[in-house]
């Protein structure tokens, strides 16, 4: 192994702005002194002017070729347990990237050469607290390779401005192809679609946290709509919703091909801007998906009707993973101005009238109330009332417990009702919900 230390010089600042915050770390010439990193993405390393540390692997073969040439490395500690992807797709070189559970010298978990055209992108299973080496190197030696690297969990990521996830896929297919294939990703049990790009914000987020290459968005050109002319006309989003916010390449879209066919389809670049192209278009090697935060959790136990003569309805969004602490709770269909708040069990039952009331509790055993500071709720003129649930801190009969990842919990409402001009208490339905 190189007994040398040298790490590469960060590149430009100016030539990264277009990527949102990257971190500067170019990788270390030597194992040993593995670069540390931590997060999701982007990352910056340049391999020009290393020497080739590790050794070769059976598990990088491609080719005829097991080394991973002018290699630098970077030690990274997941922060979760689940697969994670490592991505170079979009950087510069005919890349290779390796991922090793153990010291330096020890065998790789995880190889690749080619993924996106010369660039590498692999999936390893990750253990919460575990510390990775990354190593990037190249197919031949001399060739030097640069740009951009991100880590991310192989499923969707959370977006919390807005409550959407999003997750890119690296498979190249026409846009028609990406489009169906996007509507059949299940996530929560919601379908997706190609993702709709509403404001800078967004797209921020999504170049920051996903660093994506080269990928297909929802946006493509409708030739019967009444505002379609070419090249800028009848643009629209695949979810119908208006489209309010561009961010066209300079001199897009201009429906103008190599192969002179006409370009109604929309690819994102890794620099945030836009591109017109084609229907099948080679260069276009992902697609982008966007799940837009549908209910979490299945319903369960039927609600008595409360005094406005509906049944109250109990519902979640933002995320089941708990490491995500992104768990809504509402309470909907409710009197109005009513007090109520939201209780909690991991057993499931059905007390009709409990104590009095004129609904049905839809839990048993142990059951806790949301009744500290700021939980309890009134449900205004809309009749309607939510809280974001701590999930370290959810009540029970002896203390707070926290939820851990593949526990079941089951949630209910309740509030201040009037049957028949009596005051009296109702329930919503139950939820149940199991954590990830």
């Amino acid at each position: 192994m190189s007994l040398s230390t040298a790490t590469r010089t960060p590149l430009s600042l100016i030539a990264l702005s277009t990527l949102g915050t990257v971190a500067l770390g170019q990788g270390a010439d030597d194992c040993a002194m593995a670069q540390p990193i931590a997060g999701t993405a982007p990352f910056a390393f340049d391999t020009t002017g290393a020497t080739t540390d590790g050794l070769p692997d059976l598990l990088c073969d491609n080719a005829g070729s097991d080394q991973l040439f002018d290699d630098v490395w970077f030690s990274w500690s997941a922060q979760e347990t689940a697969p994670h992807i490592v991505s170079l797709c979009g950087s510069t070189g005919d890349t290779r990237v390796a991922v090793y559970a153990g010291a330096c010298g020890s065998a790789p978990i995880a190889c690749n050469d080619d993924a996106c055209a010369l660039q590498s992108e692999l999936t390893f299973d990750a253990t919460d607290g575990q510390l990775y080496l990354i190593r990037i190197g190249n197919f031949l030696t001399g060739g030097g390779s640069n740009g951009t690297f991100s880590i991310r969990p192989d499923r969707p990521l959370l977006n919390p401005a807005n409550g959407h996830f999003y997750r890119v896929f690296t498979e190249t297919l026409s846009w028609d192809a990406a489009s169906a294939a996007a509507t059949a990703s299940l996530w929560q049990g919601a379908p997706g679609h190609l993702v709709t790009i509403n404001d800078q914000a967004e797209l921020d987020w999504i170049l920051q946290n996903l660093a994506p290459s080269r990928p297909w968005i929802g946006l493509s050109q409708n030739l019967s709509s009444p505002s379609y002319s070419e090249p800028g006309g009848g643009w629209e989003w695949v979810t119908g919703e208006p489209v309010t916010f561009t961010n066209w390449a300079p001199g897009e879209p201009n429906d103008t091909s190599a192969s002179g066919g006409s370009e109604n389809y929309a690819e994102l670049f890794a620099s945030g801007v836009w591109n017109d192209a084609e229907l099948n278009h080679a260069p276009t090697s992902q697609y982008l998906v966007e799940w837009d935060g549908n209910g979490l959790g299945t319903n369960y136990c039927d609600a008595a009707a409360n005094s406005t003569g509906a049944t109250g309805t109990i519902s979640a969004s933002g995320s089941l993973f708990v490491s995500d602490a992104d768990f809504v709770l509402t309470a909907s269909d409710l009197p109005q101005v009513s007090f109520g708040f939201f209780i909690v069990s991991t057993i499931q039952g059905f007390v009709p009238n409990p104590g009095g009331s004129a609904g049905n509790l839809c839990l048993a055993g142990s059951i806790g109330r949301f009744v500290g500071p700021g939980q309890i709720q009134n449900s205004g003129t809309g009749g309607e009332f939510s809280l974001t649930v701590n999930l370290s801190q959810i009540p029970t009969p002896t203390g707070f417990v926290q939820v851990v990842p593949n526990e079941t919990w089951n949630f209910q409402a309740w509030h201040r009702d009037s049957a028949m001009g009596a005051p009296t208490s109702n329930f919503t339905n139950g939820l149940e919900a199991m954590f990830r």
